[in-house]
């Protein structure tokens, strides 16, 4: 399978979408962790005053897929588990961190969590499987 690449339009982390999120990742080398802080307006809710569970799930998906590529290589998400452990309001800040746990083999383990920065509760967390691609 061909490497995909960047045109700079990713929903999450491209410069160039006019409506996407333009995050811009952090990565700490040592516990091999890549990581934002962003806050979602109201345009993203489901129910009143909640942020949407499909948003948190995609930035739980980009923040994981950021510390495989960065830390093990270029892959693809496999599969993917999210559990939510409460709601988050729009404009409340959060950070949204992914960790690569797995080292070794063509495929790969990840976590990931999203943290209310106010008050360091948990609102989401996930964990995925990645299949390293051929460089």
């Amino acid at each position: 399978m061909a490497i995909p690449i960047s045109d700079n339009y990713c929903f999450v982390c491209g410069k160039d979408n006019p409506k996407g999120f333009k995050i811009q990742v952090r990565y700490r080398e040592a516990e091999l962790v890549a990581e934002t802080e962003l806050s979602l307006p109201r345009e993203y809710q489901g129910w009143a005053n909640v942020i949407h569970g499909g948003i948190l799930s995609t930035l739980l998906d980009e923040m994981m897929a950021h510390a495989v590529w960065h830390f093990a290589g270029p892959g693809l998400t496999l599969s993917m588990e999210v559990r939510f452990h409460q709601p988050l309001k729009p404009d409340d800040p959060i950070l949204v961190r992914g960790v690569l746990h797995t080292k070794n083999g063509s495929r790969r383990l990840a976590e990931g969590e999203i943290i209310r920065l106010a008050d360091g509760s948990r609102i989401a967390s996930g964990k995925s499987r990645f299949l390293l691609l051929d460089k």
